[in-house]
C-alpha cells in the first residue's frame, strides 16, 4: 500500500526549550543573585527530553489529533535519548496538578507501531501520562492507545483505549482534521483516565495552546540504538505499554472491528 507522508513532521527533531519544573517548597534567597532552592523531598524531577521524531508514513499519515481535558495531565516522554525512563508521578492533589506545564506540549513524543494483513493495515498509537489518578485512588503511570484501521488507502474505523479495553468507532463517527481522527484524554466520571472521540463541545481545544496537538512521533523502526528494548522491558506498575511485543497482539485483537479479516496474530 502506498501511504501520503506528512512531510513536515516525518524525521524532525524536536528543538526542545523548556525551564526546569521545580513542582513544590522551592524558595528564593539572596538579594543579587535569585538562588532557587527546592526543599527537601518536595522537588520533582523533569520529565526526559523527548526523542526525534521518527516515524513511517503510514504511522505520519493518521497519527491522531489530540486534546487533553483539563483534569487531567499532558503526555509527556516515556523515555529519553539517554536512555532515562520517566519515573511518573505519585496520584496525589489534583488529577491534573504537577503534570499539566505548558511547556510540556513542546516536550512530548507519541509512540506508534502498525501491522498490515488481509487488506487492512492496523496503526497503534500511544501516549504515555506521568499518572492516572481518579477521585479517589489511581496510580503511577498511564498508557493510553488509539487504533486507525485502514483499507485501500483510507482510515475506516478508530479504536480508543479505556481501563484495559477499547471502543471502536466508525469513520463516520469521528471529527477529522484530515486524515487524523481527532481524540480526547478525558477523566472518565469518578473513575480514571481515558481516551475518547472528540465531539462538538471540544471545540477549541482546552490545552494551553487551543489547537490540536501532534506529539513528535517516535515509530517502531524510529528509536535511537537500544531504546526501545529498553522501553519494552520497563515495568510501569497499572500501566501497559501497548506496542510492545508482549502486548501488541492482545491489543489488536482487542481493537479489532467485527467482521473484518485482519488477523493480529499474523
Amino acid at each position: 500500500m502506498a501511504f501520503s507522508a506528512c512531510s513536515h513532521r516525518v524525521n524532525q527533531e524536536d528543538a526542545v526549550h523548556r525551564s526546569s519544573r521545580i513542582r513544590k517548597g522551592s524558595f528564593v534567597l539572596g538579594s543579587a543573585i535569585a538562588l532557587v532552592v527546592a526543599l527537601p523531598g518536595t522537588a520533582l524531577a523533569d520529565p526526559p527530553k523527548a526523542l526525534p521524531g521518527n516515524a513511517e508514513a503510514l504511522e505520519q499519515t493518521f497519527q491522531p489529533a489530540y486534546d487533553y481535558d483539563t483534569d487531567g495531565c499532558y503526555p509527556t516522554p516515556a523515555i529519553g535519548p539517554d536512555g532515562t525512563l520517566n519515573g511518573g508521578l505519585n496520584p496525589s492533589g489534583a488529577p491534573g496538578g504537577q503534570c499539566r506545564d505548558a511547556p510540556d506540549l513542546d516536550n512530548t513524543n507519541g509512540y506508534a507501531r502498525s501491522k498490515c494483513n488481509n487488506g487492512w493495515c492496523a496503526v497503534m498509537y500511544g501516549l504515555y501520562f506521568e499518572k492516572d489518578q481518579a477521585s479517589v485512588g489511581g496510580h503511577r503511570h498511564d498508557w493510553e492507545h488509539v487504533v486507525v484501521w485502514v483499507q485501500n488507502n483510507q482510515a475506516q474505523y478508530v479504536s480508543t483505549s479505556a481501563h484495559g479495553g477499547f471502543t471502536t468507532y466508525g469513520r463516520d463517527q469521528v471529527r477529522w482534521d484530515g486524515n487524523h481522527p481527532k481524540i480526547v484524554y478525558h477523566k472518565d466520571g469518578l473513575s480514571t483516565h481515558a481516551f475518547r472521540l472528540a465531539n462538538t463541545n471540544d471545540e477549541p481545544p482546552e490545552n494551553h495552546y487551543g489547537s490540536w496537538q501532534f506529539p513528535t512521533l517516535v515509530g517502531w523502526n524510529g528509536y535511537p540504538a537500544g531504546l526501545r528494548d529498553k522501553l519494552s522491558q520497563a515495568n510501569f506498575g497499572s500501566a501497559n505499554f501497548g506496542l510492545k511485543d508482549g502486548n501488541f497482539a492482545a491489543h489488536l485483537q482487542k481493537a479489532k472491528p467485527s467482521g473484518i479479516p485482519f488477523d493480529p496474530n499474523a
